[in-house]
């Protein structure tokens, strides 16, 4: 199995100690969407941007369950030679944050988990009511539209992240590059590590997007994952949008009774990727939760 690569940063000089960052993105996103947080965290944080398996500079590493992605970055971790990391998941990079302070809490510092949620997914059952969360005939629908028309559905998905943020038209046209670039023949020279660990400021200029493989397993791991029986004794700081269509801040009051000890915070006019709109109130929260977990 391949491994994975990283994009690095914020290392400062040898006797400046920073706490170790490492930054999931969402599904069919990739690291590039932490640019806007990026010169507010690199100062503070030695910061570890990773794509996930199928996506951005890792679309060459494969994965074809949760397990294999438990295994990847478990690897990547030891590879970055820190006793324990903080992770920071934004909405599917929260679910794998989860997975990872379950499978390998020993390795684990804090959880920031943003506009993310314990199950994406309504549970109806009488028994585990989890009504806050997307409907599984919505995520079907998604996984067949995926299939008939792959970037459509990727633009349509963007749009729905920020309905009705306002000031957001022109970060969508950037996403949208971002994710389905046009193939940059200038740079398709340009050599990409393929031994995997880690490596520092990597930039590519060929289509790097994402494989329908790793955007199925994504909403699989959508429908299914579930941490509210989860265990772990991390510290967790939950950001919440008030204008998140995916993860309505309602999913607070269910989180209060289950997580009791987590920290809660609520950005009232942001959508579902926060970091992007609304950086400067973003990077207070994030910083003053993790710079407290130690």
């Amino acid at each position: 199995m391949k491994k994975l690569l990283v994009k690095s940063s914020g290392f400062g000089s040898s006797s400046d100690y920073r706490p170790t960052l490492l930054l999931l993105h969402g599904w069919g996103m990739n690291s590039n969407v932490w640019k806007p947080v990026l010169p507010a965290l690199e100062p503070h944080y030695q910061i570890h941007l990773v794509d996930l398996p199928g996506h951005g500079i890792n679309n060459d590493v494969n994965a074809d369950s949760m397990q294999d992605i438990m295994a990847l970055f478990s690897d990547l971790i030891d590879e970055l030679g820190q006793e324990k990391v903080h992770i920071m998941g934004w909405s599917l990079g929260g679910l794998i944050a989860q997975a990872l302070a379950d499978k390998i809490p020993e390795k684990i510092q804090s959880l920031t988990l943003v506009a993310s949620t314990l199950r994406f997914s309504q549970d109806e059952s009488a028994e585990s009511l989890w009504p806050h969360a997307m409907s599984l005939k919505v995520l079907n629908n998604f996984a067949i539209n995926l299939h008939k028309d792959t970037e459509g559905t990727l633009k349509r998905f963007i749009a729905l992240q920020f309905m009705g943020v306002a000031g957001s038209k022109e970060i969508q046209r950037e996403l949208i590059q971002d994710i389905c670039p046009a193939e940059d023949k200038a740079a398709s020279s340009k050599k990409v590590p393929q031994s995997g660990g880690v490596t520092s400021g990597v930039k590519i200029g060929i289509k790097s997007g994402v494989t329908s493989d790793s955007l199925a397993l994504g909403l699989k791991l959508l429908a299914e994952s579930d941490f509210r029986n989860s265990v772990s004794q991390h510290p967790q700081h939950w950001l919440f949008a008030g204008k998140d269509r995916l993860i309505p801040a309602d999913v607070i009051n269910d989180l209060k009774s289950l997580r009791s000890d987590a920290q809660i915070t609520l950005l009232e006019n942001a959508g579902h990727a926060p970091f992007m709109t609304h950086p400067d109130e973003f990077v207070r929260a994030v910083s003053t939760f993790i710079d407290t977990s130690k």
